[in-house]
């Protein structure tokens, strides 16, 4: 069974829906409906399913980052720079 759904999206996410859906060759609708539906679903993933998840989380966390936002050092993400505080 499925149900029809009308939500309002800002722009800027409607955008970017809209441009994951122009690259996967869908339309934005079912793009959403996949994500929500990856969302809720109690399945595990397979390892291409994983991937193509992580990366999309991880786009869309760089396109959040400031223009300004400078990369970790590679102390700080040394096992002695994270554990510093714990000596």
């Amino acid at each position: 069974m499925t149900h029809s759904m009308t939500i309002e999206l800002p722009e800027a996410v409607y955008q970017s829906l809209s441009e994951e859906a122009k690259q996967k060759g869908k339309k934005a609708e079912d793009v959403a409906a996949e994500m929500l539906a990856l969302l809720w679903s109690d399945k595990e993933l397979d390892d291409d399913e994983f991937e193509q998840l992580a990366d999309l989380l991880a786009d869309e966390f760089e396109k959040r980052l400031p223009k300004d936002a400078k990369p970790l050092s590679d102390y700080a993400m040394s096992r002695e720079g994270i554990y510093e505080d714990h000596l």
